[in-house]
């Protein structure tokens, strides 16, 4: 019991460090960015174009994902638990139930999604 709660913990450390970590190495690189513009403008020199165009591109979006976007995501996560449970499934039959159950969630989540962009469009 004890094994497969630490082994769920590691296993989903490494995945949240991977994310976090990237965010953060991210963060770093443009704020490195924003600190050689800053140097170079209170020298009085000009901002070298690439690094604007490099701050230009990593500006964040003004509009949020769609529902298209978040929902073809959630429904291929389903996707993903519902393959794994089958795969399971040969080893441990109640593996395969639990993680068709977990995978109906995310998977339910993304056909609305796409419903929602399909259903809620605005016509002109």
């Amino acid at each position: 019991m004890v094994e497969s709660v630490l082994t769920a913990f590691i296993v989903f450390g490494f995945i949240t460090a991977i994310i976090l970590g990237s965010q953060y190495f991210q963060a770093r690189k443009r704020a490195r960015v924003h600190e050689t513009i800053e140097l170079a403008m209170r020298q009085g020199q000009p901002a070298p174009p690439e690094l604007v165009e490099l701050v230009a591109r990593q500006t964040p979006r003004s509009q949020p994902p769609s529902d298209l976007r978040w929902g073809l995501i959630a429904l291929c996560a389903g996707l993903g638990f519902a393959i794994f449970g089958q795969i399971m499934g040969a080893i441990d039959t109640e593996a395969r139930t639990a993680l068709t159950g977990v995978a109906a969630i995310p998977g339910c989540i993304g056909i609305a999604g796409i419903l929602l962009h399909f259903l809620g469009r605005k016509s002109s």
